[in-house]
């Protein structure tokens, strides 16, 4: 038996045989169950939760539904079972079984083999042209800590953590807000088993710019998500499990009338330096370091640092911090927005599971390369019909990042995606964007990942 460190997801495993002579073996963790903490088809709000099937064979999904209704104690809504074909995107509306209600999902591969689980929410705010949405990759496994660097309750925003407890025993956890400029403050809450649990940034702590930390007595998945201007637009994110010194963002764009801002959580009780790389398709540019205060967050505008870019970014901190980036535009029907977590580690191969060309809609794929050499990597879209997957390959140079459209490639109707770097030791950042109305709206997630 092997004991994997947490955050670890493969590499080598010295064995000592007993006889003063090791030997090593290469290990690759599945992915085949996954948690969703936000969801709801209640309030105006439409779910769906898209699973990528990657494997050459059917495997079956158990889709566990989690109500969020502390005062009921805490229970499961509901469980269906689906089967997914190989090599394939499943599409899953809660809503034909649940009808309208908040919820957790927890979605487990029967087989133990790896999938890959994203769930998109929308709702039409006053005074929007068509539906606005928000989108976010699943968690892989619960934890005692969560960070989730991006926060508003001024500024016309509202913030929502949503903390998931899948465990049969109620979860003490601790909220604290790391508020730009001043000191943080510490909550106490308590969340039922299996249930879920929704907490607004203004009741707990007033009109303020902040970050959360969120710890838990038992292990819990918490995401975030944010909404402006009475809903007419909104973002969401899984949190982070750990700090890192370096963090990845693969998407970014000071061009095409979008505006980029970096948020960045300094978690130590100490000040730290943090440097930011951004990469484009020219080549990287490194900016002068900074120091963020102990238990601090920090917002960067990237339009006034590397204007009409599109721009990838590499988080340095000379103690570890945590980066997610929020994307902001106006294309004439109104603000749009989209955000994403980073990555602390770059991976070989990840996967996407939404995505769509058909009714208007646009799908692109963000490959961001931190090597120092150039990577060559192959992109797969997969489809749900009996059409024809397209794959095909791209060479991106070194330190910088590359846009691929999946309509470009001649996909119609909805595929999910497999990004692989071909190279070895050379990993990568891969995130998707969609937009529809003309990119009136759009959503953001990065993906999930094996190596």
């Amino acid at each position: 038996m092997v004991i994997v460190p947490e955050g670890e997801t493969g590499g080598a495993v010295v064995v000592n045989t007993g006889t003063g002579s090791n030997s090593d073996r290469n290990f690759t963790l599945l992915h085949p169950t996954w948690y969703l903490a936000e969801g709801s088809t209640a309030w105006g709000f439409d779910t769906y939760i898209t699973i990528e099937n990657p494997n050459d064979s059917e495997v079956t999904a158990r889709m566990t539904y989690m109500d969020p209704n502390p005062e009921k104690g805490g229970a499961t809504a509901a469980i269906r079972e689906i089967k997914l074909p190989k090599m394939s995107q499943t599409t899953v509306d809660p809503r034909e079984i649940l009808g309208a209600v908040d919820f957790s999902t927890k979605v487990e591969c029967l087989e133990g083999k790896t999938i890959a689980v994203d769930r998109t929410m929308s709702w039409t705010g006053k005074g929007a042209s068509s539906p606005e949405g928000h989108s976010s990759i699943g968690a892989t496994s619960a934890s005692l800590v969560w960070y989730l660097p991006e926060g508003s309750s001024d500024h016309n925003f509202e913030t929502w953590t949503l903390v998931q407890n899948p465990n049969s025993a109620q979860a003490h956890v601790n909220l604290t807000y790391m508020i730009e400029g001043e000191t943080p403050q510490t909550l106490k809450k308590v969340i039922p088993a299996h249930s879920r649990a929704t907490y607004s940034m203004e009741q707990d702590i007033g009109s303020k710019d902040a970050s959360v930390k969120v710890s838990s007595n038992q292990p819990v998945i918490a995401e975030r998500a944010m909404y402006r201007n009475n809903r007419r637009e909104g973002h969401c994110s899984v949190g982070a499990v750990s700090p890192a010194q370096d963090y990845y963002l693969a998407e970014g764009s000071t061009s095409w009338g979008f505006t980029t801002y970096v948020l960045i959580q300094n978690p130590n009780d100490s000040a730290c330096e943090v440097t930011l790389t951004c990469m484009t398709p020219e080549g990287n540019f490194l900016q002068d370091p900074f120091t963020m205060p102990a238990n601090s967050r920090k917002t960067l505008n990237l339009n006034g640092i590397i204007p009409d870019k599109d721009v990838s970014t590499l988080v340095h901190g000379s103690a570890p911090v945590i980066a997610e980036r929020a994307m902001y535009w106006d294309f004439g029907t109104g603000e749009a927005c989209h955000d994403s977590i980073g990555m602390s580690a770059a991976h070989k191969t990840f996967y996407l599971p939404d995505g769509q060309t058909s009714e208007g809609r646009e799908t692109y794929t963000l490959v961001q390369n931190p090597n120092d050499a150039p990577v060559t990597v192959e992109i797969s879209y997969l489809t749900n019909t009996s059409a024809k997957d397209t794959v095909f390959k791209e060479t991106i140079g070194a330190r910088s990042r590359m846009t691929y459209s999946m309509a470009d490639r001649g996909v119609k109707g909805r595929a999910t995606t497999i990004v692989r770097s071909l190279d070895a030791g050379k990993k990568i950042m891969v995130e998707r964007s969609m937009y529809w109305n003309k990119k009136g709206a759009g959503t953001n997630t990065i993906g999930g990942f094996s190596d």
